[in-house]
């Protein structure tokens, strides 16, 4: 992460964590939905209008939070920078959800597109007791899917991530319901190659008939704990 989205994260969390929660302790029945913000159509070359976008992007997150719509944020570093962040967020139905993003320009021009998919946490991201000063460089854990698989094959991969959950190696996990990933984890820590071999025996993983990718992922400090 570049010092310069680094200070602009600290700047949302910071925003975010400052804002009332009234509407986040309140029993809610809206979906999950589990968002990748991916790359769309080159920004232009204008490197203030860019600039406002930016911001815009980071205020649009502030007042979903504020509105009890937005949960979790964070940038991710995709190797193919196609998926450029997470974002967690509840919605009565998927027109509401885009809706959510009309105000960002970066999405609503086509810069930036969302990439949604109904989930189940499994364990949540933490959204309360985080410090906005320091921004963490964890893990996320993509699971690709694979429905051909026995119910006794999809068994022992829900056994194995919840002994990871329970043992402590992942501190956050969700099940998409949809699209090629099937299953989201976060881990704190930046030690890829152990979370490789950790999930080495999960089913699919070594005949590569479902893939798995580890990439640094950004949040703030108390979202993983």
């Amino acid at each position: 992460m570049t010092a310069i989205r680094r200070r602009e994260f600290q700047a949302l969390i910071a925003s975010l964590t400052a804002l009332p929660l009234g509407a986040l302790a309140q029993q809610d029945m809206r979906p999950w939905y589990f968002i990748f913000l991916e790359t769309g159509k080159p920004t232009p070359p204008d490197k203030e209008a860019v600039q406002k976008m930016q911001k815009g992007h980071l205020d649009n997150f502030v007042r979903l939070w504020g509105a009890g719509k937005l949960f979790a944020a964070g940038p991710m570093r995709d190797p193919a920078r196609l998926k450029r962040g997470i974002v967690v967020c509840r919605a009565e139905t998927r027109e509401a959800l885009q809706d959510y993003f009309q105000p960002d320009e970066y999405v609503r021009e086509g810069y930036m597109t969302v990439n949604a998919a109904v989930a189940r946490p499994n364990k949540a991201l933490v959204t309360l007791a985080v410090d906005p000063g320091v921004i963490e460089e964890a893990r996320i854990i993509l699971i690709g899917r694979d429905d051909k698989a026995g119910a006794e094959v999809q068994k022992q991969r829900r056994a194995l991530l919840q002994q990871g959950l329970d043992g402590g190696r992942f501190g956050a996990w969700y099940t998409l319901e949809t699209g090629p990933v099937a299953e989201v984890l976060f881990a704190k820590t930046t030690d890829s190659d152990a979370l490789q071999a950790a999930l080495a025996n999960y089913p699919g993983v070594a005949d590569k008939s479902v893939s798995l990718d580890i990439w640094a992922q950004y949040l703030g400090k108390g979202v993983l704990n």
